[in-house]
């Protein structure tokens, strides 16, 4: 200013953006951290916003920044995914209250928040206030999988930390690598609220035995038959039923859109004998699941040394740019889910002296969708769909082909540390020197938590060509993870497909 010959600035009244600052009284600022849901490719690396906390005011009427993409309702999927990571949407800073939050993504996609509570000064707080005034009404071109949420918010709060929060060292930013990088010192606490779906489980599992009897009792029975399996108990323990029975039709509201005439009627019944018992909340313990920064990171380099008896010993050299596998220490992502995106393996093999692309994953989405408490409709269909490069057999170093496989079946999951699943898979694959084919079969599958740092994923499967019917084959797949520390693990694994191959890797995880 001295160099303009102003010795202060000009006090300026602005109406607008006073009312704006008293419409947030923001005492504090989180930043919040939505988990991935694999119901619509732009939600399946998660989502992060800002939230403007006031001490005195319900939580759900706080304020909440954050960035997306204008998508027209005119778009399918394919055309979003092309759109999003070539540039062809606008993208913009959306001003909403936390509620709104609350419900599309704890209620109806059925998703965990994070919430991580900034150590900011009150005069960063204004600051990122007025810098959010002057952006709400901007529009920025929108990239998938570079200038999205996590970079848009991750600059802004770099203002204010002073250091990067996205990774410089990868071309691309994840809505994870900004809560990663959030040192303990920046963190004044961390709260997490479940899922509609998680409450369910978290009163089903602190009811007795005979309690979760009754409960399943009751759903499949007549409304008009409830205050009879529910007058054996005494009245704390009937509100306790009650009330994981609401989570329960609340949870297949939202995950099936609305309830059957049946069950809304069992909801008024179940309504009517809670008011005939004593007031009073039920006490339930709260649920505290590590925080996703815990996790391991997304990006992967690993080296494998590999034995295949018909080849003999070859090195492999393998990236993945994202995200999870079944092994992954996987804290707050989706329960035994699987999400690859471009995962490359390069093989030497020594007796031979020849590099050759052994594999090509360009994407690769597993969900078993497991249902953890036996109730009906708690549960939905366990599939994979993935696409890329790979080889037809473990017997050759040079006979890949593109290919499309999955698999439809259920699964189900006892705990949080076993899973398992039986299928229906099939395998498309392009021409080769062994000729294209369609290939189609049972598999059945398993995720194992053993320990911390033991973990293993099986599968097993038989199939038929559909192309060639006197064409059969089995194949196997046996996995397993050590150590589970943030940036490395070991893997050892057996898979059979015409020849057993194993193999021992060291992988590095950023």
């Amino acid at each position: 200013m001295s160099n303009l010959g102003l010795k202060s600035l000009p006090e300026v009244e602005c109406i607008h953006y006073s009312n704006y600052l008293m419409e947030f009284k923001a005492d504090s600022v989180s930043l919040v951290y939505a988990s991935g849901y694999l119901g619509n490719p732009a939600s399946m690396f998660g989502h992060v916003m800002i939230k403007f906390n006031k001490l005195k005011n319900n939580k759900l009427l706080d304020h909440t920044f954050s960035y997306g993409a204008i998508v027209p309702d005119s778009d399918n999927k394919l055309e979003y995914i092309y759109k999003g990571i070539t540039g062809g949407y606008d993208g913009h800073y959306a001003n909403q209250m936390y509620h709104h939050q609350n419900l599309l993504y704890n209620e109806s996609e059925l998703r965990d928040l994070w919430e991580y509570e900034l150590k900011l000064p009150k005069q960063d707080v204004n600051f990122l206030l007025a810098h959010f005034w002057e952006l709400e009404a901007t529009k920025k071109t929108y990239y998938f999988f570079t200038e999205n949420c996590a970079y848009q918010l991750a600059k802004l709060l770099e203002m204010l930390m002073g250091r990067p929060l996205h990774k410089t060292n990868k071309l691309w930013v994840m809505p994870y690598d900004v809560v990663s990088l959030l040192n303990d010192d920046d963190i004044e606490s961390i709260t997490y609220h479940g899922s509609r779906q998680q409450d369910l489980y978290n009163k089903y599992f602190q009811l007795n035995q005979n309690q979760k009897q009754t409960v399943e009792i009751i759903i499949d029975a007549q409304p008009n038959t409830i205050p009879d399996h529910l007058k054996q108990y005494e009245d704390y323990a009937a509100k306790q039923i009650i009330d994981t029975l609401f989570d329960y039709y609340a949870f297949i509201e939202s995950k099936n859109s609305g309830l059957t005439q049946l069950q809304e009627e069992s909801r008024k019944q179940l309504l009517r004998q809670r008011f005939t018992l004593s007031s009073g909340n039920t006490d339930w313990e709260e649920e505290n699941p590590s925080p996703p920064h815990s996790s391991q990171d997304t990006a992967l380099l690993q080296v494998s040394s590999v034995y295949t008896p018909p080849l003999g010993f070859a090195s492999e050299f393998r990236f993945r740019a994202n995200y999870y596998d079944f092994l992954n220490v996987n804290t707050a992502r989706i329960p035994f889910s699987e999400l690859e995106v471009f995962d490359v393996r390069v093989r030497y093999l020594h007796s031979e002296s020849t590099w050759s692309i052994r594999e090509l994953i360009l994407f690769n989405i597993t969900n078993l969708n497991t249902s953890k408490t036996g109730l009906p409709l708690d549960s939905g269909i366990a599939w994979r769909l993935s696409s890329g490069y790979k080889t037809n057999s473990l017997t050759c170093q040079s006979c890949s082909s593109f290919y499309v496989d999955g698999f439809i079946g259920k699964a189900r999951s006892l705990n949080n540390y076993f899973a398992a699943y039986t299928a229906i898979s099939a395998d498309i694959r392009s021409t080769d020197k062994f000729g294209g084919y369609i290939k189609s079969g049972p598999e059945i599958g398993g995720v194992f938590n053993v320990t911390p740092n033991w973990a293993m994923s099986l599968k097993v499967g038989h199939h038929i060509s559909l192309s060639s019917m006197g064409s059969y084959g089995n194949y196997l797949d046996w996995e397993h993870r050590f150590f589970s520390h943030k940036n490395f693990d070991f893997r050892a694994q057996v898979k059979y497909q015409d020849s057993y191959e194993y193999s021992g890797s060291l992988s590095f995880y950023w």
